[in-house]
């Protein structure tokens, strides 16, 4: 058995952090830590921050979210809706349509696969 153990050691300060777009508008900046799987497939991970802003959000693959910082409300375009606060860990599917408003600051670590 050939296993491959990796320790990410990250540089996370203010210029580790580049804009991340939604269309053609920034929501936020993102830092990466990898973006792809061990079988070579998208797996994106990292941390996002973004001030107060609201914009619409289609999830482009599964996503698991702890939120580290702040507030966020997310409306889905189906109904209901969803707050997340600091320590809290949530997943959303694929496709879900959804509109974000950041009430504070704001910061998640994440993980997308299934792009």
């Amino acid at each position: 058995m050939n296993n491959k153990v990796e320790f990410l050691k990250s540089d996370t300060s203010t210029h580790a952090y580049e804009p991340f777009m939604v269309g053609d508008k920034q929501a936020g900046e993102v830092h990466w830590l990898g973006q792809v799987n061990s079988s070579g497939e998208p797996t994106y991970s990292g941390l996002w921050r973004c001030e107060p802003l609201t914009f619409d959000y289609e999830f482009p693959g599964d996503e698991f979210i702890h939120v580290l910082e702040g507030k966020l409300l997310i409306e889905f375009a189906d109904g209901g809706e969803v707050t997340l606060q600091v320590g809290d860990i949530a997943s959303f599917d694929k496709g879900i349509k959804s509109t974000w408003t950041i009430q504070e600051s704001f910061k998640k670590a994440f993980v997308i696969s299934n792009c």
